[in-house]
C-alpha cells in the first residue's frame, strides 16, 4: 500500500509541516513537529514512527508513516492480535465443530 497515512492525518501532519524546508531527517522533521503540535499530539506519535532517512516533501513522508495495520481491515488492534497469535484459528477438524458452525 503506498499511501499509508489516513486523510485527516495526513491533513493534520500537512498543516504542522506546512513551513518545513525540505530536505528534511527524520530528526528535523520531529523536532519541528514537536515545536508546532499544539494538539493531542498523535501528529508528532506519526512523526516518530517515521523510519529514520532523508525526506524530499511531504509526500514522502505520507507514504512513510506506519498506521495500525488493522485499520484497513476493519479490525481493532485486539482483534488483529487475536489473528496473527494463530494461523490455525479457522482450521478447525469438522468433527470438533460445533453444529451451528
Amino acid at each position: 500500500m503506498s499511501e499509508r497515512m489516513a486523510g485527516q492525518e495526513f491533513a493534520d501532519v500537512r498543516a504542522i509541516l506546512d513551513d518545513l524546508d525540505f530536505p528534511a531527517t527524520k530528526e528535523q522533521i520531529v523536532a519541528h513537529g514537536e515545536a508546532r503540535d499544539r494538539g493531542s499530539g498523535e501528529v508528532v506519535r506519526l512523526l516518530r514512527a517515521l523510519p529514520l532517512g532523508t525526506y524530499d516533501n511531504i509526500s514522502q513522508i505520507r507514504s512513510s508513516v506506519p498506521l495500525d495495520p488493522a485499520a484497513d481491515d476493519g479490525l481493532g488492534a485486539g482483534d488483529e492480535m487475536r489473528k496473527a497469535r494463530s494461523p490455525h484459528d479457522q482450521k478447525v477438524a469438522q468433527h470438533l465443530r460445533s453444529p451451528d458452525a
